[in-house]
């Protein structure tokens, strides 16, 4: 069976989140570079590299958790012949309530004939109150 083909860098991220949901490894897998600089980091997790790594977690999450369904959000995209960079907001839903919401990039890049995934970083979205005490300059707030 061949690998499937992602026209565009939108189709490799539809084909992501519905890997993601459908807790589908193979599917999982496809999406992603062959390219040892490829990377993952989880919320709160050190970063992984290469496919090994990368498909070992993902296992390890389908294994592990409930299925996830995802309402993506404020989406930033920057975008030229061979670099695609998604920035969006992911609402992660289980048992139809909101879980958890997190700010996420992905970069993908083009092959020869087809877009994948080389970069997913996730990170948990800020508190309310994080974020006033950073503006309002009350307190020293450290964010990377």
């Amino acid at each position: 069976m061949s690998e499937p083909k992602f026209l565009t860098p939108r189709d490799a991220e539809e084909a992501f989140y519905q890997a993601i949901e459908n807790a589908d490894l193979n599917s999982m897998m496809a999406i992603w570079s062959d390219d040892d600089a490829t990377v993952c980091i989880h919320p709160g997790a050190p970063r992984l590299e290469g496919r090994g790594e990368i498909r070992d977690s993902w296992q390890e999450i389908f294994e592990a958790g409930p299925s996830m369904m995802f309402a993506i959000s404020d989406e930033r995209i920057t975008q030229d012949d061979h670099l695609a960079v998604h920035l969006v907001r992911e609402e992660i839903v289980v048992d139809g309530e909101v879980v958890s919401v997190m700010l996420t990039t992905n970069i993908y890049h083009r092959t020869n004939d087809s877009w994948r995934m080389m970069l997913h970083h996730s990170s948990p979205e800020p508190e309310p109150l994080l974020e006033e005490f950073a503006l309002s300059g009350d307190e020293p707030v450290v964010l990377h």
